[in-house]
């Protein structure tokens, strides 16, 4: 799998003062796992368990990395820090938002979660960047122009 290839051509640091053996920091430890999701979105357990084995990580450790990783993406944001829930925006600047945030996500929940963020901090963030012609996804310009 070229996810593995890549983690340990570009990833893994000798630890000279240990003999040769492989040490990881939390960094590289994160972005193992992002390359392992950006290649196999819904990897089978066996990956995962096969990845921290490759990398010698217990494999619940390395789960626990990987909770703590989708954890602060989850738990940060504006929306988490001001306390904003879909109730509290305008719908139809959520459901641009939504549109818009496709591009760093296939999934509806990630999107609303990012658009959220954006919206806890202005409130018509996504008229402004789809007015302005920053935000051109067509369905979010239909969307816009239906205001």
């Amino acid at each position: 799998m070229s996810y593995f290839k890549k983690y340990f051509h570009n990833k893994i640091n000798e630890d000279e003062a240990d003999g040769g053996e492989k040490s990881y920091d939390k960094e590289k430890i994160f972005d193992a796992i992002i390359d392992l999701f950006k290649e196999n979105p819904k990897p089978e357990d066996s990956v995962v368990h096969e990845l921290s084995d490759k990398m010698k990580i217990e494999t619940h450790e390395f789960e626990d990395h990987i909770y703590e990783l989708l954890g602060s993406f989850i738990g940060a944001g504006m929306s988490v820090k001001k306390n904003i829930t879909e109730k509290d925006v305008d719908p139809k600047q959520l459901e641009i938002g939504i549109e818009v945030e496709y591009e760093h996500t296939t999934n509806k929940t990630v999107a609303k979660k990012i658009a959220l963020d954006h919206l806890a901090e202005k409130e018509d963030y996504y008229s402004l960047l789809v007015g302005k012609g920053i935000a051109d996804e067509e369905k979010a310009v239909e969307l816009y122009k239906n205001l």
